[in-house]
């Protein structure tokens, strides 16, 4: 049971046999001062109560009574709620954990990184303010440079999202170049077990990067290349995924990503007017995606550059890129194909899977 002030005071000086005004003396007040403080009449300057802690040869927060918190068990506890929600897709959900940590932990780094992400992924106009203060201090604090990477990362992306291109420029010029980045040249340093998973990492978020660089070929709207260049962009990286992503082995992201991909390269092909058998060949590939990826289960890879890869578990929400693609073919751009024996049968099982 906790106890306050005075009565800790009281405790402490008894557990070690101390009178009254051996404790004043030592403090230079009077023993009348310490008699109040231990009957509650009254309480110690604030000053004193280093000298008291020393005297004591405890600390202040053990003179206070103030339980340490166990700032890593709790944020792991707040990682894995928060972690559930974005899988699901509830960014704002996600969100509202992260403010929830930043008020019980508001100088934790890991918790200021996390914060400022997930106001990024919730809306990065928004709360550009938000992400701008957050990055700034993480970036001109002591910590290590993930977390300034990080910083580097998020300001420079919400400064681009909201067209202040150049400042945008001069953050990302100040991230460290790939060919120092720290997983790499351990990749150049280390050895066995411990080089696989450098290079697993690596090769990780290449591949996710590499997804979002062909989306922003296909989204820019200045880029002069037309149609075929944009779905080629798509096509090579997803060949990436289908050769080192053996028979399907991925995470759940992972294979969201792809089946993004299959679906965006068979929607040009109608933009183009190309055939309806290279339409069919990736809405089939993304749809067999779709139908895995409930199915997901946590295990490691052992695929070359990929080896040990953790894959987590599906989300709670499994049936995510199910509906996902059931309502991707309702869209009008489809229509064409909408009495077509192969689109009916495919349309007929994502129904039938999505209300299981």
């Amino acid at each position: 049971m906790k106890l306050n002030l005075p009565d800790q005071l009281k405790n402490l000086r008894k557990e070690r046999n101390i009178s009254q005004e051996k404790l004043a003396q030592y403090l230079n007040v009077s023993f009348q001062a310490v008699s109040k403080w231990e009957n509650g009449n009254a309480y110690p300057d604030i000053s004193l109560l280093p000298e008291i802690a020393r005297f004591f040869g405890i600390t202040i927060d053990e003179l206070l009574q103030v339980e340490k918190l166990d700032e890593e068990s709790l944020y792991q506890e707040y990682e894995c709620r928060a972690e559930e929600e974005f899988r699901n897709g509830n960014y704002l959900e996600c969100l509202d954990i992260w403010l929830e940590a930043y008020q019980q932990m508001p100088n934790n780094v890991q918790v200021k990184e996390m914060l400022m992400s997930a106001y990024f992924d919730t809306d990065k106009t928004k709360y550009q303010n938000e992400i701008l203060e957050l990055g700034m201090e993480i970036y001109q604090s002591d910590v290590p440079m993930y977390y300034k990477g990080q910083a580097i990362r998020e300001i420079a992306s919400t400064y681009a999202a909201n067209g202040t291109i150049e400042q945008a420029k001069k953050w990302a010029a100040r991230a460290v170049p790939i060919c120092h980045a720290q997983e790499i040249l351990f990749t150049e340093i280390l050895d066995g077990d411990e080089l696989l998973h450098n290079i697993s990492f690596c090769t990780y978020w290449f591949l996710n990067h590499l997804f979002y660089m062909a989306a922003r070929i296909d989204n820019s709207k200045t880029l002069t290349k037309g149609l075929r260049y944009r779905q080629e962009a798509y096509q090579i990286v997803s060949q990436f995924y289908e050769l080192l992503y053996r028979d399907d082995d991925m995470g759940f992201e992972e294979t969201r990503l792809l089946y993004l991909m299959h679906r965006r390269i068979a929607e040009i092909e109608i933009e183009r007017g190309g055939s309806e058998e290279t339409v069919k060949l990736h809405l089939e590939r993304a749809f067999t995606l779709a139908s895995r990826s409930p199915k997901i289960s946590e295990h490691l890879l052992t695929h070359p550059l990929l080896s040990d890869w953790q894959v987590q578990t599906a989300p709670s929400d499994r049936l995510q890129i199910v509906r996902l693609m059931d309502d991707d073919l309702n869209h009008q751009r489809f229509d064409v194909y909408r009495h077509r024996e192969w689109f009916t049968t495919m349309k007929k099982t994502l129904d039938s899977l999505r209300n299981k």
